[in-house]
């Protein structure tokens, strides 16, 4: 990996607007971020917590054959350099969860970051004040 290559970590929003196609533009921003990914220009992190969202909301919300999201989180495993993280800090979570509004698996998700750029659309993060939030549009310029 060389010091130019961006460590990113996403979040279940990308993976959602790229995998439902249901605002183009947000669609074609993320087509061209992960083409970013592919090439090696940035480097992806998810997690566990990320994988439980996309499931929960393709087939909970969009209805999704179950099928269908298997093949697409099948296809995000292949990304190319991708690391998924396990490790959460409880403690850290709970702490961000009382001093902020936002949903204790977000929480979870923060505390997995250490120190790389968010990229996500739920606005939600920005109220976490010492953390990088970046939207695909921010990458892809």
């Amino acid at each position: 990996m060389s010091s130019k290559t961006k460590r990113v970590f996403i979040d279940t929003s990308i993976f959602i607007r790229f995998l439902t196609q249901d605002d183009q533009v947000k669609y074609r921003d993320c087509v061209e971020f992960f083409k970013l990914v592919e090439n090696g220009s940035i480097r992806p992190y998810t997690s566990n917590i990320v994988i439980l969202e996309i499931i929960y909301v393709l087939v909970s919300l969009y209805k999704f054959p179950k099928e269908q999201v298997l093949k697409a989180i099948e296809a995000i495993f292949k990304l190319r350099n991708l690391v998924l993280i396990d490790k959460t800090d409880t403690v850290k979570a709970l702490r961000i969860f009382k001093e902020t509004k936002i949903k204790y698996g977000d929480c979870l998700i923060v505390s997995q970051m250490s120190d790389l750029v968010l990229i996500t659309y739920d606005t939600e993060f920005n109220k976490i004040h010492d953390m990088k939030v970046v939207e695909p549009a921010d990458l892809v310029k």
